[in-house]
């Protein structure tokens, strides 16, 4: 399944009192892993944003909180792309506990396409469509 996966063990940083990763973390995480998946690519962030002129802010989050994961934990977060519409596209990710894979956390984060000079919708630029069109998985 053509899916980025990235690895990360839980710093105290994450954690709370009882050095369970406090639940905002995980989004942290899902960011984590869409920045470095565009990395992989071989592009800057910002500087592939500014190159396809276009913002791509969050129009909607969700989490599933399915174990806890703790501090020193290793874990896998695993992105790919659930769907993909004009100016929009969803980012699946999936967190399991190493070495187990013992699932953790899944959840989905909504980008949309936005014009720099007006924060207005506009449709996924071809460029950001073929990358993403590699984080799906075969039907």
């Amino acid at each position: 399944m053509p899916r980025f996966i990235l690895q990360h063990r839980v710093p105290w940083r994450d954690v709370d009192v009882a050095a369970v990763v406090n639940y905002p973390r995980f989004f942290s995480y899902f960011e984590m892993a869409e920045l470095e998946w565009v990395r992989a690519q071989g592009k800057d962030y910002l500087g592939f944003l500014e190159e396809m002129n276009i913002w791509l802010p969050r129009a909607a989050a969700h989490c599933n909180f399915r174990a806890p994961a703790r501090l020193g934990d290793l874990l896998s977060i695993e992105m790919g792309l659930e769907r993909l519409g004009r100016s929009s596209a969803t980012l699946g990710y999936q967190v399991f506990r190493l070495p187990g894979r013992e699932l953790v956390v899944d959840g989905q984060v909504v980008v949309a396409s936005v014009s720099r000079e007006h924060f207005k919708s506009v449709p996924l630029p071809e460029k950001l469509r073929d990358l993403l069109q590699r984080l799906k998985d075969p039907e």
